[in-house]
């Protein structure tokens, strides 16, 4: 595997367009809504580190039908809802350091560090500890 930081490549890796979030069909009502404005992902994913974005930069919401897989060098399959949206601000902190603040914005089942911490495992399949304890927090505005 190769090793981007403290973000971990698997080999078969799925190139996904740089200009696009991916979200889980649970979060569609509060993307349409935009009630949702803020997301954590595992490790640094500030570019160009893998997987990562620019404060400032615009990209698209999509919505995952179907989740893929690096491990096994399978894409998800979207659905058509397209949503642009642009990065107010991208940080990078140990899960610990995060205050009570930084989850305004959050979805209603991330709105601490215990559920950050089981929201990434579950949809990472691995513990924070295996990203260096770091997470990504993106902040988004909506636009149009």
């Amino acid at each position: 595997m190769t090793t981007l930081g403290f973000e971990t490549m698997p080999p078969r890796a799925v190139a996904l367009p740089r200009d696009e979030m991916a979200f889980r069909a649970l979060y569609r009502p509060l993307l349409l809504s935009r009630a949702l404005t803020t997301v954590f992902r595992p490790g640094d994913r500030i570019y160009p580190k893998w997987r990562g974005y620019s404060e400032g930069e615009t990209v698209t919401a999509r919505i995952i039908r179907r989740p893929g897989s690096d491990e096994l060098g399978v894409p998800p399959e979207f659905d058509d809802m397209r949503i642009p949206i642009r990065i107010r601000s991208i940080s990078v902190s140990p899960i610990d350091a995060l205050g009570r603040d930084a989850f305004q914005g959050s979805s209603p089942d991330v709105h601490d560090l215990a559920s950050l911490a089981t929201h990434l495992r579950h949809i990472y399949g691995r513990p924070i500890a295996a990203f260096g304890n770091l997470v990504t927090r993106i902040a988004f505005s909506y636009l149009g």
